[in-house]
């Protein structure tokens, strides 16, 4: 009977552990820093998205289709995950790059928190 406890117990805590870590990066995702993020965006992002994320930076328009506008009816009802996907793996054919290879994950949630202030 105690082994089976044990063992039991042992199951409960790797499914605790294993649950919660695959699931980790959503939660971060709404502890991002932002202003971290600001920094990031206009560095890297600004040339597409513009300054205020309404997809109107110096080559936003010119792209096929056009960049994201952020603060769009459309772009609002994504969700973080949906949005957090993007900035990670890109969207096909677009002009959005995948950035997972090129920022930290921590630099990632850091752009995903100053991309949702641009929502408001």
């Amino acid at each position: 009977m105690v082994q089976r406890y044990r063992y039991a117990l042992l199951l409960f805590c790797f499914t605790m552990v294993y649950g919660l870590s695959s699931i980790s990066h959503f939660v971060f995702a709404a502890g991002g820093d932002a202003g971290k993020g600001k920094a990031i965006f206009q560095a890297k992002c600004v040339t597409c998205h513009g300054a205020q994320g309404k997809g109107d930076g110096p080559i936003g328009k010119q792209l096929k289709p056009p960049a994201g506008d952020f603060t769009s009816a459309e772009s609002k009802k994504k969700s973080d995950a949906e949005l957090l996907d993007v900035i990670q793996n890109g969207k096909p054919k677009t002009a959005m790059v995948a950035w997972k290879s090129q920022l930290s994950e921590a630099e990632i949630q850091d752009v995903l928190a100053y991309v949702l202030t641009l929502r408001k």
